[in-house]
């Protein structure tokens, strides 16, 4: 069976123990401790936000960072292609350029020997 108290202005309330003991179910708090609390609070709250800053950080490094990623296989892939085709390219003109070499000596040898 409850009753309620009037102590220091505040509302207690108190219940019986199964051992026939009174224990309060509210206890009494100071200004100092009701200002801790709010501090608590407070500093739970700038936390909370603090963690949701740096998540949202974390997202915005993720999705610069697949950009990067993105770019530079695309950068790779394109420097590639690139080379290879100058690669190619200096492949004939070198073959055109051997080619060329080996007929001016035989027009040389020719020419030489006399035939």
């Amino acid at each position: 069976m409850s009753t309620i108290l009037r102590s220091t202005s505040k509302l207690l309330r108190f219940r019986k123990h199964p051992r026939n003991f009174l224990t309060t179910t509210r206890v009494l708090r100071s200004k100092k401790d009701d200002e801790e609390v709010k501090i608590s609070a407070e500093a739970c709250q700038n936390v909370k936000e603090a963690a949701d800053a740096v998540k949202e950080g974390a997202k915005e490094v993720r999705k610069v960072s697949e950009f990067t990623k993105d770019t530079v296989a695309s950068t790779a892939k394109s420097v590639t292609k690139m080379t290879n085709q100058v690669t190619d390219k200096a492949c004939d003109a070198a073959e055109v350029l051997t080619d060329k070499t080996k007929d001016t000596i035989d027009t040389i040898k020719d020419k030489v020997m006399g035939k």
